[in-house]
């Protein structure tokens, strides 16, 4: 037993030194292969677009890309958790501007690493900036109590600043109101309404909120206009909604709706602000003077654009 002990305890620790260096040798030399070993990270870019003084683009001035980098284990972990990358317009562009992101954009990233982008390509409608006043008209949603009707809507302030690029200031025609909720109304009543955002970003309106004062009626009726078109607004790439038509239950008083048709409706969805990719969005309407809105059916549609 003792003749084995001391076998184990020579085999353990004879050149101790040289069996201790050897191991540190291994584990360096197995740091050095993982380190070199080639390998990938998924992460995100936040590019941020620079536009010449008074001038602007349709959506946001960030935007973000999905990307992958490939390189050495030792120099990927030096890569951040997010990548930031800038562009630049030039001065007097106006109408649509093509950027494809590439790695020269990007910032702090080791230039011997491998940077894979995907889907590089940008497309930025430039226009000069402007501001004008815009109408507000609101969305009433809901039916008040039986025998009463909604007669008569004021909005504090009747009119509001909206920001952004010329064509798309330009062809706002209206801004509207959230669904107003006036179910089960009795008597006059004021609130306050969001404004719904017109998609030019998010200091396009001047105020976020304006005031509305309700004042009910005797009661009228309701009736529901059927196989209503959706349209498409504000699209830039081929698009593709469903439904194609929808419901709109209306109130007002009788000889004022038997003598709307179809054509006096319009409901739409607006895509100005969508880039590639499905969507579900609110399906809006607008509807004849003096009638009142109850439903639309459906309230949702859905949004298909496509990137070609």
């Amino acid at each position: 037993m003792r003749s084995l002990l001391r076998s184990i305890f020579n085999l353990l620790f004879h050149n101790f030194g040289y069996k201790l260096l050897a191991i540190l040798l291994a584990v360096v030399v197995w740091a050095i292969i993982q380190g070199e070993q080639i390998q990938e990270v998924n992460r995100e870019i936040l590019v941020e677009i620079h536009v010449p003084p008074e001038y602007g683009v349709r959506g946001d001035l960030l935007r973000i890309k999905a990307a992958t980098i490939r390189g050495p284990q030792a120099w990927l972990l030096e890569v951040p958790k997010r990548l930031t990358a800038e562009i630049f317009v030039p001065p007097g562009k106006i109408g649509e501007h093509h950027v494809r992101l590439s790695k020269d954009d990007v910032k702090n990233l080791n230039e011997r690493l491998e940077l894979i982008i995907h889907e590089p390509n940008l497309v930025l409608y430039v226009d000069k900036l402007m501001e004008r006043s815009v109408p507000i008209k609101e969305t009433i949603h809901g039916a008040p109590a039986e025998g009463f009707t909604v007669e008569k809507v004021t909005i504090e302030p009747k009119n509001v600043t909206v920001k952004g690029i010329r064509k798309d200031v330009m062809d706002l025609l209206t801004i509207y109101t959230e669904p107003v909720d006036v179910t089960g109304l009795h008597e006059r009543k004021t609130q306050e309404a969001r404004l719904i955002s017109p998609g030019l970003g998010f200091e396009a309106l001047s105020q976020d909120t304006v005031k509305v004062q309700l004042q009910v009626g005797n009661s009228k009726v309701n009736k529901r206009f059927s196989n209503i078109p959706v349209e498409i607004v504000g699209a830039t790439r081929r698009t593709k909604i469903t439904p194609q038509f929808v419901s709109i239950l209306v109130q007002g008083v009788p000889n004022v709706l038997n003598n709307l048709r179809r054509s006096d409706f319009k409901a739409f969805i607006e895509v100005r602000s969508l880039g590639p990719g499905r969507y579900e969005e609110d399906i809006k309407v607008k509807i004849p003077a003096d009638t009142a809105l109850i439903e639309i059916f459906p309230e949702k549609g859905g949004v298909t654009v496509f990137s070609d």
